[in-house]
């Protein structure tokens, strides 16, 4: 056989050239549903690009390398805006090959080709087939990404103008149809922090799951979770959670408000937990930075100079309050003898000469325990 018989395979195939994308075409469209979608001119450019590129390979001998083919696989960016997976994107790819190996070995049996020769061209066009099923995902990907950074964009600034209540009129039930939202529904402002071991997006995962389309909206900003939904998330371990009463979407903003009070107030708590206004009331007010130093300086500042007393007596005192002020279930948490519990609620109120049986006394003390959870002279910082 002639040295350029290769090369008459490769002449032959392109003078093929219209079989085989019209064979390739058929295939895509009976066997990928996803390609029903997509103009017939559509794939049947992307073949006869696909085709061409496998048949010179064969002719030339030679693999391009992935990285040479990304003009090529902008294809796979085209399919991804139409809908289609990346999935699809290789099964339509890999039947257009599996014409043309058809087609090349009918070819070389008519031409009598030998053995290595058809070896070495199969191994041409496997190699292709590899290449540009490389460059096609990484194509799809980075399409991907894209697209992912562009939502994520669009759902922060709409999510940014809602609870701001930047959003009214035409342009608010625009926006807001893009996320499936209905502006006449009522939702409630959310807040939520992952506590250590669990990241932002996981908790999102979480909040999300249960959702029905039209539900809610939320993104990961700034570390937190932030939207709006219709109903109060089940608590969870991982997380504190914090929802604002329910409201129109044009008052969102209040909303988001109260639940940025209430999250103030549930992420000094030690335990996580989904919270709205009812659960903690009072205590999403104990946040005023002037009346907590009063506090602390009437009734934590007195124990400073001997720390460790000090965290004995101030915790005696805070279970104490916990158990409604009964000694015996009190002594009980704290493991020690009831007498002892009195001892040290005595000690409370010879340093502070407060009276642990006054309204007020208690009162005050509630509101320094829950706004200096840790007991120290040094406030807790904000979360937000």
């Amino acid at each position: 056989m002639a040295e350029n018989s290769i090369e008459t395979v490769a002449d032959l195939l392109f003078r093929d050239l219209q079989y085989l994308k019209a064979s390739s075409v058929e295939r895509c469209v009976a066997d990928v549903a996803g390609y029903q979608g997509v103009a017939e001119a559509d794939i049947t450019s992307s073949v006869e690009q696909n085709l061409r590129m496998a048949i010179q390979a064969v002719k030339s001998g030679t693999v391009p390398a992935s990285s040479q083919l990304a003009l090529e696989a902008r294809v796979a960016q085209v399919r991804f805006h139409q809908g289609l997976r990346i999935e699809d994107i290789l099964r339509g790819y890999r039947l257009s090959m599996a014409v043309i190996q058809d087609r090349f070995l009918d070819i070389a049996q008519e031409l009598r080709l030998g053995d290595r020769e058809v070896l070495a061209a199969h191994r041409v066009l496997w190699g292709v087939s590899d290449s540009y099923t490389a460059a096609l995902v990484h194509s799809y990907r980075e399409s991907s990404v894209q697209q992912a950074v562009r939502d994520h964009e669009l759902r922060q600034g709409y999510l940014r103008a809602v609870l701001a209540g930047t959003l009214s009129g035409a342009e608010l039930v625009s926006r807001s149809a893009d996320f499936g939202i209905d502006p006449r529904r009522n939702f409630r402002a959310l807040r939520a922090r992952p506590r250590p071991g669990t990241s932002a997006d996981d908790l999102l995962g979480e909040l999300v799951a249960p959702l029905r389309s039209g539900d809610g909206v939320l993104t990961v900003l700034a570390g937190d979770v932030i939207g709006f939904l219709t109903g109060k998330p089940a608590g969870s371990g991982a997380a504190t959670i914090a929802v604002g009463p329910l409201l129109p979407l044009t008052a969102l903003a209040e909303s988001d408000g109260v639940a940025d009070r209430v999250f103030a107030a549930a992420w000094r708590r030690p335990d996580a937990g989904s919270y709205c206004l009812e659960d903690l009331t009072w205590r999403t007010a104990a946040g005023d930075p002037d009346v907590t130093a009063v506090l602390r300086r009437r009734y934590l500042a007195p124990f400073a100079d001997d720390a460790e007393f000090g965290r004995i007596v101030l915790d005696s005192v805070r279970l104490y309050l916990a158990h409604d002020r009964r000694i015996s279930a009190a002594a009980k948490a704290l493991s020690v003898h009831e007498n002892t519990l009195r001892y040290r609620l005595q000690k409370f109120e010879q340093l502070t000469g407060a009276r642990l049986d006054a309204t007020a006394t208690l009162v005050e003390l509630c509101w320094a325990f829950e706004a200096c959870p840790d007991g120290t002279a040094t406030p807790v910082a904000g979360p937000l």
